[in-house]
């Protein structure tokens, strides 16, 4: 299962730290194993007008600036609460979920 992570969908806006994110996309795919792969996309959501991925954890500050094509996709959405504290219980779920 393809999973790309949003930091952004604002140009301009950072909205996540990349070295944070990048420890929370490596607890996931330790936890999850090798049937996920996760890709960051830090091009503000460029990645959402693509078709390359099964899911998409989107940064929920960001939720408002999605266009009604992007609202679409498979869209998780996560807080700079569950980046800067590793919370990654509900994303392994949901995502072990999705892939049966």
């Amino acid at each position: 299962m393809q999973v790309n992570v949003v930091t952004s969908v604002v140009a301009g806006q950072e909205t996540v730290d990349t070295k944070a994110i990048q420890a929370f996309i490596d607890a996931l795919s330790e936890q999850l194993g090798k049937d996920y792969t996760f890709k960051l996309d830090t091009d503000y959501g460029k990645s959402l007008d693509t078709d390359d991925a099964d899911v998409y954890l989107v940064y929920f500050g960001s939720q408002a600036n999605l266009t009604p094509a992007q609202r679409q996709k498979m869209i998780i959405f996560y807080a700079q609460d569950d980046v800067d504290n590793l919370i990654i219980g509900r994303f392994v779920d949901m995502l072990q979920q999705l892939n049966k």
